[in-house]
């Protein structure tokens, strides 16, 4: 796409209208960026040079002259005629490149290439030709999304649900005792083990406890049932597989040998299942906790619901979306994610170089791994920031201090800097055009919270890291215990 830009001489004139000075062709590129191709006239360039030695006499010490007193003359001898018009020139650029932006409502998103050739005296008298290539915010075209439409999902919590989440509350409570028998899947086992592929060595555990499985995974796959029925002061050897998956691609289906000496044998009891137990949950009866254990999966499962229908909402209008992404926003996405993923590292005690030495990859392999989850990310904030334009949603003064006291009231202690403030705000604005498509494309929550309570939840994961991010940092710590024992 190709249109024209005519700046008019900074200059008033009388008489039949002034000729154009600078002439500006802008060709908006379909890879989202944007050339400017410009030619300045004598006149033009003149003026500029002007103002750089009025500008250069002021601060330039010429011999016999006060400063902003010598003739340009004078001037141009001891810095050189190219010199003050080269400086002329460079900010004749600048204000020419401000002024097609502005004109052409163009959104640069880093700053321009130029290709500008270095003045020289011989030009003098002459046009001025130079270019600049910019990449720039494509604006996003959204498709017909007030037409999209989904169900809510009913629910409901089964007994079967409820006393499932009990046993499991039963088992967190469980007492282990010591035993004088074999070794049976449940129970828990302190043993030595060696675990080696060839001649490399895997691990080396001492006094290590297992819990007996039969659906283990990971680098101990299929290791538990040569474990069951040994005896305490056993020792023994086996073979295993390792998995497909394993971390290691070298070792990963490999045969694996174990060396395990079995040094003691706990059996799991589990706490009676009577208002005591209740009682120790801050519940009177056991009939208390189940309905209390029904209304909690019930609350988890409407949330679920909600979630679900906010990211088929979401990707559906990007899926109708024309969107035209620059590598540079991907790339600072991918950068931030980066950055994001090393600060909840650092709150599991693991710096981002811990991580990338046990993942056996470097700072450019992780940042292209994350790439298509960046350019996702860069995506669902352009179309829900174009939403927000065409819904004139947007957020007030008030609504922001508002949302920052319910910060304060969940437990967020925010610093309240120009940066932080705009990215809550911003994370508020798009969490207002997500209710907004909920509204437009489903039928109404009768148990939707109050807006203000969603934004605190919905907003705090952008100032607390994404989803995506945080179940990756969630995983860091099992991927780096199995990249140790490599």
């Amino acid at each position: 796409m190709l249109s024209h830009m005519a700046i008019p001489p900074r200059h008033k004139c009388a008489g039949p209208p002034c000729h154009i000075s600078v002439k500006v062709l802008v060709e908006k590129l379909p890879t989202s960026e944007a050339v400017l191709d410009v030619e300045l006239s004598w006149d033009e360039l003149e003026k500029a040079s002007d103002k750089a030695y009025r500008k250069l006499v002021q601060k330039v010490d010429v011999q016999g002259f006060r400063r902003g007193k010598a003739p340009r003359s004078l001037l141009e001898r001891k810095l050189g005629k190219e010199y003050i018009y080269q400086e002329g020139l460079d900010d004749l650029i600048t204000e020419v490149y401000r002024s097609a932006i502005k004109e052409h409502e163009l959104t640069p998103i880093t700053k321009p290439e130029l290709d500008a050739p270095v003045f020289e005296v011989s030009q003098i008298g002459q046009p001025y030709h130079f270019s600049l290539k910019v990449p720039i915010l494509t604006p996003v075209v959204l498709g017909d999304y007030r037409s999209l439409h989904f169900e809510r999902e009913e629910v409901n919590v089964t007994s079967e649900e409820v006393e499932q989440e009990i046993e499991t509350m039963r088992d967190r409570q469980a007492q282990w005792q010591v035993v004088d028998r074999p070794a049976a899947i449940g129970d828990r086992v302190t043993m030595d083990l060696k675990l080696s592929a060839g001649e490399q060595s895997i691990s080396d555990l001492k006094n290590n406890p297992f819990e007996l499985t039969s659906e283990r995974h990971g680098v101990y796959t299929g290791m538990d049932e040569h474990i069951v029925g040994m005896q305490i002061g056993e020792n023994k050897t086996f073979t295993t597989t390792l998995p497909e998956d394993y971390s290691n691609e070298k070792l990963a289906g490999k045969e694996a040998q174990y060396d395990v000496t079995l040094h003691k044998v706990e059996a799991k009891e589990l706490p009676e299942l009577d208002d005591a137990f209740a009682a120790q949950a801050d519940y009177e009866t056991l009939e208390d906790l189940r309905k209390a254990t029904s209304d909690r999966i019930l609350e988890s499962k409407k949330r679920r619901v909600n979630n679900e229908l906010r990211d088929k909402a979401v990707q559906a209008v990007i899926d109708q979306a024309q969107i035209t992404v620059h590598p540079v926003l991907v790339n600072e996405e991918a950068e931030d994610m980066l950055h994001q993923f090393s600060h909840m590292l650092e709150q599991q005690r693991m710096s981002m170089d811990q991580y990338l030495m046990m993942m056996r990859k470097s700072r450019e392999e992780y940042l292209k791994d994350i790439q298509p989850a960046a350019e996702e990310r860069v995506k669902r904030q352009l179309v829900l920031d174009e939403v927000a334009r065409q819904e004139e949603i947007s957020i007030s003064p008030e609504e922001l201090e508002s949302l920052l006291r319910a910060y304060t009231q969940a437990g967020y202690n925010l610093p309240r800097s120009e940066e932080q403030l705009q990215s809550i705000a911003i994370s508020y604005r798009r969490e207002k055009v997500i209710t907004r498509l909920l509204e437009l494309t489903t039928d109404p929550d009768p148990d939707a919270e109050t807006e203000g309570a969603a934004a605190v939840e919905a907003a705090s994961d952008d100032v607390a890291q994404t989803n995506a991010v945080e179940t990756e940092a969630g995983e860091a710590g099992e991927e780096g215990e199995a990249a140790l024992d490599r």
